[in-house]
């Protein structure tokens, strides 16, 4: 199925236990839904589940521009409110598990797990006083 976002037609599949706990499945770099459906098969009896080309990927269309990783937590955050998806289970995978790892921090989600995720902690800058304290 798809559903046109930010000029971008995105690419998905549903399907499962529909009034129940939604997973969303969101694949690595290079990837489509063909590498995360099957870690969702098992899952369909019991769960909603959803499945997503990133924008460029898959059958999904090129983005208009170049896309943040912003761009594609606000591209999957309008997806996910348009199919009435709410505090979502992400599975995320390499690049979708930053993805994840962000839409998380910006909205409620029920769970997060991830696999092979990148994450960056954000370094402080240091004063030179700092840095000759702790270095005595």
């Amino acid at each position: 199925m798809f559903i046109k976002i930010k000029d971008t037609n995105i690419n998905y599949v549903r399907y499962g236990m529909e009034n129940k706990d939604t997973i969303v499945l969101l694949h690595g770099w290079g990837q489509n839904i063909e590498m995360m459906k099957p870690v969702a098969d098992p899952f369909e009896n019991d769960f909603d589940i959803i499945i997503v080309d990133l924008p460029g990927y898959g059958k999904s269309s090129e983005p208009p521009y170049a896309f943040t990783v912003d761009d594609y937590v606000e591209c999957i955050k309008e997806l996910l409110d348009t199919l009435k998806v709410k505090n979502p289970i992400l599975i995320g995978h390499s690049f979708g598990g930053k993805i994840s790892l962000l839409y998380a921090s910006k909205y409620s989600v029920k769970k997060l797990i991830l696999f092979a995720s990148p994450f960056k902690k954000e370094i402080e800058k240091l004063s030179l006083k700092t840095k000759t304290l702790k270095t005595l």
